[in-house]
């Protein structure tokens, strides 16, 4: 809300003193009547709750000598004024005298912005009974941009896809629901081509203010199973459906390829990022339009990650971001890290037998793991031509330090049908949902049971589990869920099979 300060001088002559804040607002870019229209190009539905808010404060009208006004003269498009629901200025030019409360009452306009990120002023003349101007005042009016979500915003709903024939992972579902309890929504995938990969469809995205919030999903161009569900469940009043681009999608397309990093200096909403995939002298990318899109607002500047090496190609495959209220930044970037992958692993028996790496990735033992000398060739040359490189990336564009770094132990294979490119041998521990708390200090962490244990059923005794909990930050809370067949095996982990809505960032607190 915009406050105006009049300052009457000793003298009696009137002169204005203020440090105006914009009125801040969102893009009415959604149809609360379900009309399929979009509200800006409809009339206002009497419920209509899009609006911003300014107020001219009663000293202004209060101070004010007999006949002279104020008028209120909007300088540029883009926005409506509005003064107890009827449009008072609709466009450049346009402007009215404001009426006169009630003693010591304030006068309260509705404003109504056209687009996203948007911007314009107007300007508060006062007049005399000649339309002599004493003073004027300009004012500036501005629309937030639309925000992707970052993990250290409180969780408000995960979602996930749940089967019981085809796709059969109600032990996965389950250990949302126990983690979650009614913060968990689950949607049957039979209906949806039993497609499970939630993360990959839509992202969450926001416009919020003091007056406002909208919900933005954007829904990727992928346009495979679940392409309908946001229409289905979640599109309707201050929630729209967008999308940004068309054609032939390609694997860069989805979302488990689009990550916002947390506030850092010079970035108070994030920094977004995503992967590029190279091969023969081309790229594939994310589609130009939704790049040009997030690059136009400004607010959370994207950057680049080089995935090559994976056969998915995605960024959540191998890094992440969590709480740490520990730490001046207030979180820890997570990097998977081949390293330590070694490390871990050469600390262990070489006799102990892993029934699920047997059955299903040929290495009975962690000694045919460790002795697999072409794994490990292919392993330190991702380490040094990606692992590294990223976390120069990551450090270059962030400005982070060795210690908002946490390394966690992996291994990548080459994967069947992938060309010779990979995915991580052991279940992606950063492939994670970050369903972080409303304080935004800690949060429940679901994760993917790496089944790295002589006993399947006995997931207290994994060693791999032991050893990734105790290098997490004060405030997490571990949940170890089983993905293996459903998600694992086909490619893909937790955080792909999921997805989660967040508080939204208010632009005028931060301001």
């Amino acid at each position: 809300m915009t406050v105006l300060y009049l300052l009457l001088a000793c003298n009696n002559n009137t002169a204005w003193e203020t440090t105006l804040p914009p009125v801040i607002g969102v893009a009415n870019i959604d149809d609360d009547n379900g009309n399929g229209k979009n509200d800006w190009e409809d009339n206002a539905p009497d419920e209509e709750n899009d609006f911003s808010t300014f107020t001219v404060p009663a000293d202004m009208f209060n101070a004010l000598k007999s006949k002279h006004s104020l008028v209120l003269r909007q300088d540029d498009d883009g926005f409506r004024i509005y003064e107890s629901g009827t449009l008072k200025t609709n466009s450049a030019d346009d402007f009215f005298t404001l009426p006169k409360p009630d003693k010591g009452e304030d006068l309260v306009l509705e404003v109504e912005f056209e687009s996203i990120n948007a911007s314009g002023e107007v300007t508060l003349e006062w007049q005399n009974q000649n339309k002599d101007i004493l003073q004027e005042m300009t004012i500036e009016f501005t629309s937030v941009p639309m925000l992707l979500n970052h993990h250290l915003q409180p969780m408000e709903q995960v979602y996930a896809m749940a089967g019981s024939g085809f796709v059969n992972n109600q032990q996965f579902i389950r250990g949302f629901e126990e983690a979650l309890g009614e913060q968990f929504t689950s949607y049957p995938v039979r209906d949806y081509d039993w497609d499970v990969w939630l993360q990959d469809e839509v992202e969450f995205a926001n416009l919020s203010s003091d007056d406002a919030r909208i919900d933005i999903i954007i829904d990727s161009i992928r346009d495979r199973g679940l392409d309908d569900l946001p229409e289905d469940y979640w599109e309707g009043p201050d929630i729209p459906v967008k999308t940004w681009g068309r054609g032939q999608a390609n694997s860069q397309d989805s979302f488990g390829n689009l990550e916002v990093a947390p506030p850092v200096d010079g970035y108070p909403f994030g920094r977004i990022y995503y992967g590029d995939w190279y091969y023969g002298g081309s790229v594939d990318t994310i589609t130009e339009p939704l790049v040009s899109q997030m690059t136009s607002y400004g607010a959370q500047e994207p950057f680049t990650l080089d995935v090559t090496f994976l056969c998915v190609g995605h960024v959540d495959e191998y890094l992440t971001f969590i709480p740490d209220a520990s730490s001046p930044k207030g979180f820890k970037l997570l990097l998977s890290d081949v390293n330590a992958g070694y490390e871990f692993l050469d600390s262990l028996d070489p006799n102990m037998s892993l029934g699920k790496y047997d059955l299903d990735k040929g290495y009975p033992t962690v000694g045919s793991i460790t002795s697999d000398t072409a794994l490990r060739r292919l392993n330190e040359d991702i380490q040094l031509d990606y692992i590294e490189p990223t976390w120069e990336t990551m450090k270059s564009e962030l400005g982070l330090t060795d210690d908002d770094l946490i390394r966690i132990p992996m291994l990548f294979e080459e994967a069947p049908q992938c060309g010779g490119y990979t995915a991580t041998l052991i279940p992606s521990t950063l492939n994670m949902v970050v369903a972080t708390n409303a304080d935004g200090t800690g949060a429940d962490l679901i994760m993917p049971d790496p089944y790295f244990r002589e006993s399947i059923g006995n997931q207290d005794s994994d060693v791999f589990i032991q050893h990734v909990n105790g290098l997490l930050p004060e405030g997490n809370t571990p949940h170890w869920v089983d993905d293996w067949n459903d998600y694992h095996m086909m490619l893909g982990e937790v955080h792909c099979g999921s997805n989660t809505k967040r508080t939204p960032i208010n632009i005028s607190e931060v301001q």
